[in-house]
């Protein structure tokens, strides 16, 4: 083997080798990755190696006697194939990291198979006449060296585009692939002056020293680009780490956390007067539990739309604190009026129609005042003191605003302590049924009774449910106290008599919380099931507005109800917003006319026209009508003389603890005997 021979061989080992160490590098990233162009050009380098290795076993042959023309012929085939495939792998890997048109899968197959097909078109000009291999030749390896040197050069002007706004790495490669693609042409010349004009020059043995060169200085560079791009992405991937840490997806405002930490930053920067006002939806339960989500996260990006709307340019941007609670920062507060006045547009911002699809909102908002240093000097008790605020206004009915006053501290400390004690109330089954019977008109038999809940406090004795619903509504335990009322007063009417030949009912309210979940009445089924009581004997009080605020899902709800057999009535109906012609819709059994309309039937011509309509059409779609807060003979009167089916109220029985109903029942049992007789 000469020296020039031996100097080619090393230069085929030391490039395939080279190669084939950018193709693990590629493979090992784009298995962290997934980055497509990753995986063409590692495939482009080991295509490279292949044909490093098939050229250096072809060169090997030198003339060839016929028997071994079929091997080099073959080798031939795949090293010209493995040429194009490089080309093509390299122009993909381009299109995918430049990222304007990226390679389709019909692309991809199209270029690989014409890389195929020129392999083996050119592999067949071995078999031409020995005459002709000066052809052959310049068909075979200048054809290679002209589309291998021109391919590197586009792709090295496309990279160079990009590499102007990217570092060292994509700079280098982008050079190197230009210098290859000049190098491949320098040999297409060398080529075309030793076959044509038979001119040797000097340094063509030692132009696969510049191949390496080239090939080593693309590596390089590209696996400095890779390093670069794999640094862009952490410091991109940090970014959006800390924007989420420190700011809401849904808004994009400042977070609880982000809000603290700028609020602490500029009570202590100032001597001046700084406000937070704190805004609360009002009808924050209502709009997560009858949107949904993704609905409800709407919803609050137009509210925080409009508080930014109404910000002042020179105040900080608001903040989300919590699901429902925006935070708007005001520095340099000069008065408390003009705080006020920014109140009221936060409130009239709020008052205007929101939108979720086709449907139309009208929504309110509290917004609690707290000022530094008056109230507070550190960022969280400052929130805090607004918070209390906000409370206060939503206790106050919302669609309002307040500013902190020591007072309200004590009032929060107080409710805090309810709180807890609430949920051990539940616990400890400190709530207690008290019952209020139902009398059949006319005859004044007792048809059932109405079961309340108490609670018996250890220390303040017994209260009403308006000294803790609404609080166990606020804690989310109300689904709770539900269950646990329906279950005691199944057990207990389980325990009645029949009077008169009838079963008595018994009625049990139920919030519109419990109402709305879908799975209600399958646990209304299981109380059944696990107290005994016939579901015709269950009477389920639902409020009026809680029934229609969603007539389509109020409608299935009442269907699977009746179903189980149970019968329900619209409670406090005639204070609600609906017509009468919604009853048509509502399968209910009985109307529960409200405690209000007992005075007015007597006073007022008007009420006493209303109330008889009610009934009249109530009768008319076969519904029972019961009326509450009967209080004197008087009403008694009218309402028997106008066809009401059951009497509620005072003038019978003040509501008893069940001891006392199970004698009120022997009572009028040994009464009706004694009649009887």
């Amino acid at each position: 083997m000469d020296a020039a021979r031996g100097l080619d061989l090393v230069l085929y080992l030391a490039q395939a080798g080279c190669a084939i160490a950018q193709a693990s590098i590629f493979a090992y990233y784009y298995r962290v990755s997934k980055l497509e162009y990753l995986r063409l050009w590692g495939l482009s380098f080991v295509a490279l190696a292949l044909y490093l290795v098939a050229a250096m076993l072809s060169s090997n042959f030198g003339d060839p006697p016929m028997g071994a023309l079929p091997l080099r012929m073959t080798i031939s085939a795949a090293s010209l194939t493995a040429a194009y495939l490089q080309i093509a792998l390299l122009a993909l890997g381009t299109m995918a990291v430049l990222g304007r048109h990226p390679p389709t899968q019909r692309m991809v197959w199209g270029l690989l198979g014409i890389s195929v097909l020129l392999g083996v078109v050119t592999m067949l000009l071995f078999a031409g006449p020995p005459s002709a291999s000066t052809q052959r030749v310049m068909l075979r390896s200048g054809l290679r060296y002209a589309l291998t040197g021109a391919a590197y050069l586009i792709v090295a002007i496309l990279l160079w585009r990009r590499a102007r706004r990217s570092g060292l790495g994509a700079r280098v490669a982008a050079f190197a692939i230009g210098a290859y693609g000049v190098e491949l042409l320098h040999a297409l010349v060398i080529l075309i002056a030793e076959t044509e004009f038979g001119v040797r020059l000097s340094w063509a043995p030692y132009i696969g020293v510049l191949d390496l060169i080239a090939q080593l200085f693309i590596g390089y560079g590209l696996v400095v680009w890779l390093l670069e791009d794999e640094r862009l992405r952490y410091e991109r991937a940090d970014t959006a780490l800390r924007r989420l840490r420190d700011f809401d997806p849904v808004t994009g405002f400042p977070n609880r956390r982000r809000l603290l930490s700028d609020l602490e930053s500029t009570l202590r920067g100032t001597n001046q007067r700084t406000a937070a006002l704190l805004v609360r939806i009002d009808q924050a339960d209502m709009l997560s539990s009858s949107l949904g989500v993704v609905a409800a996260e709407a919803v609050m990006a137009q509210a925080a739309a409009r508080v930014e709307e109404c910000a002042l340019p020179q105040w900080p941007r608001p903040a989300r604190l919590s699901e429902w609670r925006l935070v708007q920062i005001v520095p340099h507060v000069h008065t408390t009026d003009d705080l006020a006045a920014s109140a009221d547009n936060l409130l009239a911002a709020l008052r205007a129609p929101f939108y979720s699809g086709d449907r139309e909102l009208a929504l309110s908002a509290s917004i609690g005042i707290a000022l530094s240093p008056d109230d507070a000097t550190q960022a969280a008790p400052l929130i805090a003191a607004a918070e209390a605020a906000a409370q206060l206004a939503r206790g106050e009915g919302g669609n309002r605003f307040n500013f902190y006053s020591t007072e309200m501290n004590s009032l929060v400390l107080t409710r805090l302590g309810l709180q807890a004690e609430l949920r051990r109330a539940l616990l400890r089954g400190e709530f207690e049924l008290y019952f209020q019977p139902l009398l059949a008109a006319g005859n004044h038999q007792f048809a059932g009774a109405e079961s309340l809940v108490r609670w018996q406090h250890p220390k303040r004795g017994l209260l009403a449910p308006d000294m803790f619903i609404d609080e166990m509504a606020r804690l989310g335990m109300i689904e709770d106290l539900d269950r646990h009322v329906l279950e005691r007063a199944c057990r207990e009417a389980q325990q009645w008599r029949s009077h008169a030949g009838k079963p008595l009912t018994v009625a049990v309210n139920i919030s519109t919380r419990s109402f709305q979940r879908e799975h209600f009445p399958e646990l209304v089924r299981a109380v059944l099931a696990s107290t005994g009581l016939d579901p015709q004997r269950l009477e389920l009080e639902v409020l009026e507005s809680g029934a229609l605020d969603d007539m389509d899902r109020a409608t299935e709800c009442l269907t699977r109800l009746r179903a189980l057999g149970v019968s329900v009535s619209l409670d406090d109906f005639g204070t609600g917003y609906s017509s009468l012609s919604h009853l048509r819709a509502l399968p209910v059994d009985c109307l529960k006319i409200d405690r209000s309309f007992g005075n007015e039937v007597l006073v007022d011509p008007r009420t006493a026209a209303i109330v008889a309509a009610i009934v009249t059409l109530a009768h008319s779609l076969g519904l029972e009508v019961t009326v509450e807060g009967v209080e004197n003979a008087a009403q008694q009167a009218w309402f028997e003389r106008h066809g009401v089916d059951r009497l509620q109220g005072y003038h019978f029985a003040r509501p008893m603890d069940a001891q006392r109903w199970r004698v009120l029942q022997d009572e009028q049992d040994s009464l009706s005997v004694a009649g009887g007789a």
